[in-house]
């Protein structure tokens, strides 16, 4: 529509331009009304291919992968136990059992409710941003002990890049 040339070569105006933009943006919004009132009732009796077969390879693979991530989390839970003191047991367990769940959720299917699924983003959020802020104020606090010549230049290079990897994951 706006490709059309404002003028001719010889500087006369183009004829019926108005006209030819005019015809062009009805025809498309005649075309989203349209699709947007009539594909609904004609796509309700819709009845969908069965799932193909790469689809079900993929979640026997997922599901598969789950199982041994749950046998995984608990041998090293086990090993982390027996090697870990007594005030360490009860966090390793809570993080077994948080990363279990995790996967059990997965393998059984079970569908969050759309306000579970909403706090759970909110608390994602919340720990990004909170992770972010102690990674920018460590970063500074290196920054300053290099400024100082509390640590070296070297150090301070280390600790850094450690930082921007860290932060990468979560941005």
């Amino acid at each position: 529509m706006l490709t059309l040339p404002l003028l001719m070569p010889d500087q006369t105006l183009f004829p019926a331009r108005e006209l030819v933009v005019f015809l062009a943006a009805s025809v498309i919004l005649m075309t989203l009304l349209l699709a947007s009132i009539a594909l609904p009732p004609l796509l309700k009796g819709l009845q969908l291919p069965a799932e193909p077969a790469t689809q079900r390879e993929e979640d026997h693979a997922r599901h598969a992968a789950a199982t041994k991530a749950i046998a995984a989390i608990e041998k090293a839970q086990h090993e982390l136990v027996e090697h870990a003191g007594a005030a360490d047991v009860a966090v390793y367990t809570q993080a077994a059992a948080r990363l279990t769940g995790s996967y059990e959720r997965r393998l059984s299917g079970e569908a969050i409710s759309d306000r579970e699924a909403g706090q759970l983003r909110k608390a994602d959020q919340a720990e990004r941003a909170l992770r972010l802020a102690a990674l920018q104020a460590e970063r500074g606090e290196i920054f300053s002990l290099a400024r100082h010549f509390q640590i070296s230049d070297e150090t301070s290079r280390k600790l850094v890049r450690e930082l921007d990897l860290i932060e990468a994951r979560y941005r």
